[in-house]
Protein backbone atom coordinates (compact mmCIF):
# COMPACT_ATOMS: atom_id res chain seq x y z
CA UNK A 1 0.00 0.00 0.00
CA UNK A 2 1.22 3.39 -0.72
CA UNK A 3 1.97 6.08 1.55
CA UNK A 4 -0.78 8.34 -0.19
CA UNK A 5 -3.34 5.50 0.37
CA UNK A 6 -2.44 5.21 3.85
CA UNK A 7 -2.99 9.02 4.61
CA UNK A 8 -6.36 8.77 2.67
CA UNK A 9 -7.17 5.48 4.88
CA UNK A 10 -6.47 7.81 8.00
CA UNK A 11 -9.65 9.95 7.37
CA UNK A 12 -11.83 6.82 7.67
CA UNK A 13 -9.77 5.14 10.11
CA UNK A 14 -10.74 7.92 12.71
CA UNK A 15 -14.35 8.14 12.15
CA UNK A 16 -14.57 4.75 12.65
CA UNK A 17 -12.36 4.11 15.74
CA UNK A 18 -14.30 6.67 17.40
CA UNK A 19 -17.69 4.75 16.64
CA UNK A 20 -15.91 1.56 18.28
CA UNK A 21 -14.66 3.51 21.15
CA UNK A 22 -18.14 5.21 21.81
CA UNK A 23 -19.81 1.59 21.16
CA UNK A 24 -17.36 -0.26 23.97
CA UNK A 25 -17.46 2.71 26.01
CA UNK A 26 -21.70 2.30 26.32
CA UNK A 27 -21.30 -1.58 26.09
CA UNK A 28 -18.56 -1.91 28.87
CA UNK A 29 -18.93 1.03 30.44
CA UNK A 30 -21.71 0.95 33.96
CA UNK A 31 -21.94 4.48 34.91
CA UNK A 32 -20.50 7.86 33.52
CA UNK A 33 -17.15 7.47 34.77
CA UNK A 34 -16.24 4.43 33.40
CA UNK A 35 -17.73 5.05 29.89
CA UNK A 36 -15.89 8.01 29.88
CA UNK A 37 -12.52 6.43 31.22
CA UNK A 38 -12.82 4.38 28.18
CA UNK A 39 -13.78 6.82 25.44
CA UNK A 40 -11.44 9.71 26.16
CA UNK A 41 -8.24 8.20 26.37
CA UNK A 42 -9.30 6.04 23.59
CA UNK A 43 -10.16 8.31 21.33
CA UNK A 44 -7.11 10.55 22.23
CA UNK A 45 -4.74 7.68 21.74
CA UNK A 46 -6.82 7.10 17.76
CA UNK A 47 -6.68 10.61 16.92
CA UNK A 48 -3.09 11.68 17.99
CA UNK A 49 -1.64 8.72 17.55
CA UNK A 50 -2.96 8.33 13.51
CA UNK A 51 -1.83 11.96 13.25
CA UNK A 52 1.47 11.10 14.91
CA UNK A 53 1.78 8.08 12.32
CA UNK A 54 1.25 10.37 9.41
CA UNK A 55 3.51 13.18 10.55
CA UNK A 56 6.23 10.83 11.79
CA UNK A 57 5.87 7.80 8.52
CA UNK A 58 3.73 9.30 5.86
CA UNK A 59 5.38 12.56 5.60
CA UNK A 60 4.94 14.58 2.30
CA UNK A 61 1.50 12.49 1.54
CA UNK A 62 0.05 13.77 4.28
CA UNK A 63 0.78 16.98 3.94
CA UNK A 64 0.31 16.84 0.51
CA UNK A 65 -3.65 15.37 1.38
CA UNK A 66 -4.17 18.72 3.30
CA UNK A 67 -2.60 20.76 0.93
CA UNK A 68 0.48 21.94 2.77
CA UNK A 69 3.83 22.09 2.06
CA UNK A 70 5.70 19.48 3.26
CA UNK A 71 8.01 20.34 6.29
CA UNK A 72 9.86 17.38 7.53
CA UNK A 73 11.51 19.31 10.89
CA UNK A 74 8.17 20.83 11.58
CA UNK A 75 6.04 17.61 10.80
CA UNK A 76 8.75 15.42 13.41
CA UNK A 77 8.31 18.31 16.11
CA UNK A 78 4.49 17.83 16.05
CA UNK A 79 4.42 14.15 15.42
CA UNK A 80 6.80 13.53 18.16
CA UNK A 81 4.01 15.87 20.95
CA UNK A 82 1.37 14.16 19.09
CA UNK A 83 2.99 11.03 19.64
CA UNK A 84 3.46 12.19 23.75
CA UNK A 85 -0.58 12.76 23.71
CA UNK A 86 -1.06 9.26 22.33
CA UNK A 87 1.26 7.44 25.00
CA UNK A 88 0.37 9.68 27.87
CA UNK A 89 -3.74 8.65 26.92
CA UNK A 90 -2.20 5.14 26.82
CA UNK A 91 -0.78 5.20 30.68
CA UNK A 92 -3.81 7.25 32.16
CA UNK A 93 -6.27 4.36 30.93
CA UNK A 94 -3.94 1.28 31.92
CA UNK A 95 -2.24 3.18 35.32
CA UNK A 96 -5.53 4.01 36.12
CA UNK A 97 -4.93 7.96 37.45
CA UNK A 98 -8.91 8.48 37.59
CA UNK A 99 -10.97 10.65 36.38
CA UNK A 100 -9.58 13.88 36.67
CA UNK A 101 -6.39 12.40 34.48
CA UNK A 102 -9.43 11.22 31.58
CA UNK A 103 -10.48 14.68 31.74
CA UNK A 104 -7.17 16.50 31.65
CA UNK A 105 -5.79 14.05 28.45
CA UNK A 106 -8.81 14.74 26.89
CA UNK A 107 -9.03 18.54 27.32
CA UNK A 108 -5.05 18.49 25.84
CA UNK A 109 -6.43 16.71 22.81
CA UNK A 110 -9.39 19.11 22.72
CA UNK A 111 -7.15 21.95 22.65
CA UNK A 112 -4.93 21.09 20.26
CA UNK A 113 -7.30 19.91 17.83
CA UNK A 114 -9.18 23.34 18.60
CA UNK A 115 -6.11 25.24 17.46
CA UNK A 116 -5.45 23.01 14.58
CA UNK A 117 -8.81 23.76 13.13
CA UNK A 118 -8.02 26.97 13.54
CA UNK A 119 -5.24 26.92 11.72
CA UNK A 120 -6.93 24.82 8.85
CA UNK A 121 -9.63 27.56 8.66
CA UNK A 122 -7.04 30.36 8.52
CA UNK A 123 -5.25 28.67 5.54
CA UNK A 124 -8.28 27.96 3.84
CA UNK A 125 -9.40 31.66 4.26
CA UNK A 126 -6.11 32.90 3.62
CA UNK A 127 -4.34 30.82 1.32
CA UNK A 128 -7.57 29.32 -0.77
CA UNK A 129 -6.92 26.25 0.19
CA UNK A 130 -9.84 24.64 -0.47
CA UNK A 131 -8.92 20.88 -0.09
CA UNK A 132 -11.79 18.94 1.30
CA UNK A 133 -9.94 17.04 4.21
CA UNK A 134 -8.75 20.62 4.94
CA UNK A 135 -12.17 22.28 5.02
CA UNK A 136 -13.53 19.48 6.96
CA UNK A 137 -10.86 19.69 10.49
CA UNK A 138 -12.61 22.43 11.78
CA UNK A 139 -16.04 20.65 11.23
CA UNK A 140 -14.83 17.44 12.74
CA UNK A 141 -13.00 19.34 15.35
CA UNK A 142 -16.86 20.69 16.71
CA UNK A 143 -17.96 17.33 16.23
CA UNK A 144 -15.66 15.44 18.52
CA UNK A 145 -15.73 18.50 20.92
CA UNK A 146 -19.75 17.90 20.80
CA UNK A 147 -19.21 14.01 21.69
CA UNK A 148 -16.01 14.46 24.35
CA UNK A 149 -17.17 17.01 26.33
CA UNK A 150 -20.54 16.55 27.87
CA UNK A 151 -19.55 12.88 28.79
CA UNK A 152 -16.65 14.45 30.31
CA UNK A 153 -18.68 16.52 32.31
CA UNK A 154 -21.23 14.23 33.22
CA UNK A 155 -17.96 12.12 34.53
CA UNK A 156 -16.26 15.22 36.41
CA UNK A 157 -19.77 15.38 38.01
CA UNK A 158 -20.31 12.21 39.07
Amino acid sequence: MTKKKMALMMEWLRPAGIALAVFFAYYLGHDAVSQFHIMGPFIVMLMCGTVAFESLILGEAASEKIGYAPNRAYQIQSGLANAAIALTALLVYFLDWGKYADATIVTVMLIFFTFSAANHLATAIRDGNMKPVNLMRPVLALMLAGLLIPMMVNALWQ
